[in-house]
């Protein structure tokens, strides 16, 4: 009897992900948009990158790098604001995520430092600050190896400087790991999104008022692009053999109950990095811009101040 439930619940929910249309998520009677700050797109090497920018006089640029599976509005939804009239910044919407071209080719870490490089280049930004969540600390740390003498300060958050697929990425068992994703992806495409937005509001991190927009941004398609080429991008990252090289001062921010990047995981970044400082938030798990955004906020803004 179970097995039967069990596969009619399966039958019914392939079917509704065929065939079922896409619904709102509206929580409250009024809907706002959390920060309304224009962005404009440019141009790198033929391909077409989304970025939001704000500039304040004599300050130092801090140029916010989102985590894989976001963008960068949905990433720094809640800080941003702050920094609006306060301090120049510019947020990238990286390769394969939000309002940026995808491609079906292989990309990895490196790839994205030199674009957003390149960015800064052209935005004629010669010295900045970089904040970057998981994925965006991997970029951060690959920008301030390749250009030194761009990066003034560098916030890591939730990092790690290299995963167990690094050793597995050829394997049998890891390619069909990857293979596995894919599938499940395609056929829920919007599992990931809607456990997101769960955490969102489960953790209080999202007002009722900004529902439908969190929604529709986390339900923004890429095909299976992120998925299918993302456990092979960022699960084989390796920094370990060039860390050492690094000597940008450095805050490396992590979550005392982070399972998806452990404290361990984050300790072998600080263990390599020549001048870097650690502040751990207790409480907080991977996602910590979006659960303990004030505490964050207080934190960047002292040092950077320093």
């Amino acid at each position: 009897m179970i097995k039967k439930l069990t596969k009619y619940f399966a039958f019914a929910t392939l079917l509704k992900n065929l065939i079922g249309t896409k619904k709102a998520q509206t929580e409250g009677l009024t809907q706002i948009h959390p920060t309304k700050i224009p962005g404009r797109t440019v141009f790198v090497r033929e391909k077409e990158y989304f970025i939001r920018e704000s500039y304040v006089g004599n300050t130092i640029p801090i140029i916010f790098l989102h985590s894989w599976g976001s963008d960068s509005l949905g990433s720094w939804f809640k800080i941003l604001p702050f920094y609006e009239e306060k301090n120049s910044f510019v947020t990238i919407d990286m390769k394969n995520h939000g309002k940026s071209d995808s491609s079906w080719k292989r990309w990895d870490v490196d790839e994205n430092a030199d674009v957003v490089i390149s960015i800064l280049d052209q935005l004629d930004i010669e010295k900045c600050n970089i904040v970057g969540w998981s994925m965006g600390s991997a970029v951060a740390l690959s920008i301030s190896r390749k250009k030194r003498e761009l990066v003034n300060k560098m916030v890591l958050i939730t990092p790690f400087s290299w995963l167990g697929g690094a050793v597995y990425k050829d394997k049998p068992l890891f390619k069909f790991f990857v293979a596995t994703v894919r599938i499940r992806e395609r056929l829920f495409p919007n599992m990931n999104p809607k456990s997101k937005y769960s955490h969102l509001r489960k953790t209080g991190a999202l007002g009722n008022e900004y529902t439908d927009w969190a929604w529709n941004n986390l339900h923004k398609s890429k095909d299976d692009f992120i998925y299918e080429d993302g456990g092979r991008y960022v699960v084989p990252y390796d920094a370990r053999p060039w860390l050492k090289e690094i000597d940008t001062e450095t805050l490396v921010i992590t979550g005392g109950k982070d399972n998806l990047v452990p404290e361990e995981t984050s300790q072998e970044v600080i263990k390599d990095l020549a001048n870097v400082n650690e502040i751990i938030f207790d409480n907080a798990a991977h996602s910590i811009p979006w659960t303990h955004d004030e505490q964050l906020l207080i934190e960047l803004d002292s040092f950077f101040k320093e």
